[in-house]
């Protein structure tokens, strides 16, 4: 879910970065229903880069994203380490899973073996036949001075999300943000081509249908029948951001992401 929840608010974010001159810092909150626990991510946006910061249960994460270049650093503030991904590391990453696998399998008995292997055949095929989301318009409703279409996200008959959306021309955003948002939707495009079937799962949870609709400005997302979560737009500021926020932090450790 929390992967699912980062490659939207990129993609928001790209949206966002066609209206915002210099560059631009988004806030967005995060309210977990059960506890009241609320976090707080911020997104920078410029010059078709962006960096998102998250805190989610107390962890703060950064990820930069430069897709003229194909490449996404992802930072760990807690033991001041990065690593810098490309098309590349993505197939590196796909063979290291395989290896792992056979690896594993050589270890069991045969009979244990076979089981095994197809146990994990079966895990496969089911994770890329998971149906997509499909959204269905309830009706309209003001938000936060916006006003809204809402509609209720569904896998099967289960319901997913609530997403309320206010149309481009309402939240005054200019038409580039479409070739923006294509070239990001590419991005990841790239991303998952380059890791065969395991891409494949991944695209099972790409759903950019609301983002062609409009801005979604509040966001209640279920599991098992009950909101877990509700994440809203505090703030879109204008101002300039220093590049250096966008590349990779001189002051931290290189790691590398496919070492085992």
């Amino acid at each position: 879910m929390k992967n699912l929840k980062l490659i939207s608010t990129l993609l928001l974010t790209l949206m966002l970065s066609a209206n915002l001159f210099a560059g631009g810092v988004i806030k967005i909150k995060s309210v977990m229903t059960d506890s009241g626990e609320i976090s707080k991510n911020i997104i920078y946006v410029q010059d078709g880069k962006i960096r998102v910061e998250s805190n989610d249960d107390g962890e703060k994460s950064i990820v930069i994203i430069d897709q003229q270049k194909g490449v996404m650093i992802m930072i760990d503030p807690s033991d001041e380490s990065y690593m810098i991904l490309t098309e590349k590391d993505f197939n590196r990453f796909i063979d290291q899973i395989k290896l792992q696998k056979e690896k594993m399998l050589a270890q069991l008995p045969e009979e244990q073996r076979e089981a095994m292997s197809k146990m994990f055949d079966q895990q496969m095929q089911q994770r890329k036949n998971e149906p997509k989301i499909e959204y269905k318009k309830i009706g309209n409703e003001s938000f936060n001075g916006y006003d809204c279409e809402v509609y209720h996200g569904f896998k099967l008959d289960e319901k997913i999300d609530e997403t309320w959306i206010a149309s481009w021309e309402d939240m005054k955003l200019k038409d580039e943000y479409v070739k923006v948002f294509k070239g990001m939707e590419k991005f990841f495009q790239k991303m998952a081509d380059s890791m065969g079937e395991y891409g494949q799962m991944m695209e099972s949870d790409f759903d950019s249908e609301m983002f062609d609709k409009g801005f979604p400005v509040k966001t209640i997302e279920y599991e098992d029948g009950s909101p877990v979560s509700t994440e809203t737009i505090e703030e879109v500021e204008e101002k300039d951001i220093p590049s250096s926020l966008f590349e990779a932090p001189k002051n931290m450790t290189k790691k590398d992401a496919f070492e085992m």
